[in-house]
């Protein structure tokens, strides 16, 4: 990246500073004044930024936040909230089951992994925070899409592709929308060695008050300790209870 690319991305940030400290619409002048940039270099960064919905003009040519940015800013303390809310559960249920938990939400096609609790197990499962895996082959990504339609699960793993990562992955749209049958059927959904040969993954949705799903946990173990019968008949129990306590917290009532 170049001086000048870093230059105006300082400059853009100033900008949306500007506007954003400021109560009501500021006008181009104020900016200008603020910044201390040309008036030629703010009112191209503000149509930049107007055309991606960063800012928005008034019919008084004053500024404003625009959709976009606002719209982000909610989902980073919607995000923040239920990781906050979701923290006890994450504990315990890794004091339950003695395996990894991880909390994940549903980010440009992709689960992306907010906040975990390691095994204590030398030999365990752990996805880096901030990082994404695939819909296709995890217990989180089918427990994100509980709520959606099959055509638009269709578009999104058409989107993606689904990568065969072991002999049990399902590579085919069919036969994932025949497992979110199921999925739909229990409440949470299964990762059966997947994503990772040696792995075994359990996944149950989180919803807020207008009964979307906003997040999700699993339970993550190795296939030697965390046997199907297990998790089936005892750890969704406790994985649904902490799912729902969250969902209620969030002002869920479908419960």
């Amino acid at each position: 990246m170049s001086s000048l690319e870093v230059q105006s991305l300082q400059r853009t940030f100033d900008i949306l500073e500007v506007i954003g400290n400021s109560v009501t619409p500021v006008s181009l002048k104020y900016i200008t004044d603020e910044t201390g940039l040309p008036k030629s270099t703010v009112y191209r960064l503000l149509n930049n930024l107007e055309k991606r919905d960063y800012v928005r003009c008034d019919s008084t040519g004053n500024y404003r936040l625009g959709l976009q940015l606002l719209m982000m800013s909610q989902r980073a303390e919607q995000n923040f909230d239920i990781k906050h809310l979701a923290r006890k559960y994450l504990h315990l249920l890794n004091d339950l089951t003695k395996e990894t938990i991880h909390l994940g939400v549903l980010a440009k096609n992709r689960v992306l992994y907010v906040d975990t609790v390691e095994s204590p197990h030398a030999l365990r499962l752990v996805a880096k925070l901030g990082t994404t895996n695939s819909i296709h082959c995890t217990a989180l990504g089918k427990a994100l899409l509980i709520r959606h339609d099959n055509a638009k699960i269709r578009e999104m793993l058409e989107a993606e592709g689904m990568e065969k990562r072991t002999e049990h992955t399902l590579c085919t749209c069919e036969d994932y929308l025949k497992e979110m049958e199921q999925v739909r059927k229990c409440g949470y959904a299964l990762d059966d060695c997947e994503c990772e040969l040696d792995g075994r993954c359990i996944g149950a949705p989180i919803y807020d008050n207008a009964g979307d799903v906003v997040a999700a946990i699993s339970i993550s173990g190795l296939v030697s300790r965390f046997s199907k019968e297990h998790v089936e008949k005892e750890v969704a129990v406790k994985l649904l209870e902490s799912t729902k306590e969250i969902s209620r917290a969030l002002g869920y009532s479908g419960i």
